[in-house]
């Protein structure tokens, strides 16, 4: 009995030098660190005009949820038509009644990329600019520069639109100039037009929303944020406050969540946002992470908010397009 004793106290005592109070110790830097202000000033720099690109831009209040409306927000759809079709069916979307707003990144890697900006535009929908957007858009601005044709109707096959593009570049420049020539004219217009955070405003229930596709750095405000950041941050750096686009890191939502809880209620702003399928579908009080991996073979997820600011997160499972 003795020796059982004495082996559970070592064991502890193993346990406790070698995980339990390094944990400790982290934790309480990780929040001495959130508490204290940045040693730099991140988002005090001047933020240049944008020429071909919406910073921010406010919903309309007639989509905001009252009476039997509804939001149906979805995470990443990467061109996966039949799964977003699906996804609607599930939660009875009503394009009379409900108004749908995507999270970014709703072209690239699946099958039908042109399928899902129709239907979102046939739907009135809302959407925010991806990175995915963001390179698409840069490559056709260069295409454009260069004269080279956009848009091209002839182009309705792979093998045809494959012809039709420098064999010479990397192989992701290649796939959006393909692109490129495979949309409209509008369709691509279309997405110039998507903000890269979307103000959505108060929301009964649960407070001021908006949607971005990536992140948001916290205690800066919407028109300072650094827009290649908003689509591409995945971690920040707690001394310096700022963020990157890589996986090993502090995550932002984390302190985005902290930060928040430290103002007045009326001052929170909850995100609603996609683009990191490796922590997938991420449910915090005030972010929402919706990205779930569907063209690779995850869900694809909505989150349904309805005039009380309920919240329903309902999901599809896809095929998987990419690996």
């Amino acid at each position: 009995m003795a020796a059982i004793l004495y082996l559970c106290i070592v064991s502890l005592a193993i346990m406790w030098l070698m995980w339990l109070r390094p944990q400790i110790a982290q934790h309480q830097r990780e929040l001495k660190e959130m508490e204290e202000a940045p040693i730099t000033g991140y988002g005090s720099n001047a933020i240049p005009a944008f020429k071909h690109l919406t910073l921010v831009r406010t919903l309309d209040e007639k989509h905001l949820p009252v009476g039997d409306k509804r939001l149906v927000f979805v995470g990443d759809v990467h061109g996966c038509i039949d799964e977003l079709k699906a996804l609607l069916k599930k939660v009875n979307f009503d394009q009379h009644r409900d108004h749908l707003i995507l999270t970014g990144d709703i072209v690239a890697k699946g099958p039908d990329s042109s399928g899902v900006i129709s239907l979102a535009r046939k739907l009135g929908a809302t959407s925010v600019r991806g990175n995915h957007e963001d390179k698409f858009l840069l490559s056709v601005a260069d295409m454009e520069a260069k004269g080279e044709p956009i848009s091209d109707t002839t182009a309705d096959n792979d093998l045809k639109a494959d012809l039709m593009v420098d064999q010479t570049l990397p192989q992701s420049e290649r796939e959006r100039r393909k692109l490129a020539k495979k949309l409209s004219r509008h369709q691509i217009d279309w997405l110039k037009e998507c903000p890269v955070i979307l103000r959505v405003g108060y929301v009964n229930g649960i407070g001021d929303m908006v949607v971005v596709h990536a992140g948001l750095v916290p205690d800066i405000p919407l028109e300072r944020q650094d827009p290649f950041q908003c689509m591409n941050m995945r971690t920040i750096n707690l001394k310096t406050r700022i963020p990157s686009e890589k996986h090993h890191g502090f995550a932002w939502e984390k302190f985005w969540n902290f930060r928040q809880k430290k103002l007045p209620a009326d001052e929170r702003v909850t995100i609603v946002y996609g683009h990191d399928a490796r922590r997938g579908k991420n449910i915090k009080k005030y972010s929402k992470g919706l990205d779930s991996g569907c063209v690779r073979g995850g869900r694809l997820t909505a989150l349904v908010v309805d005039s009380r600011g309920k919240e329903k997160y309902v999901q599809v499972k896809c095929k998987g397009y990419v690996k």
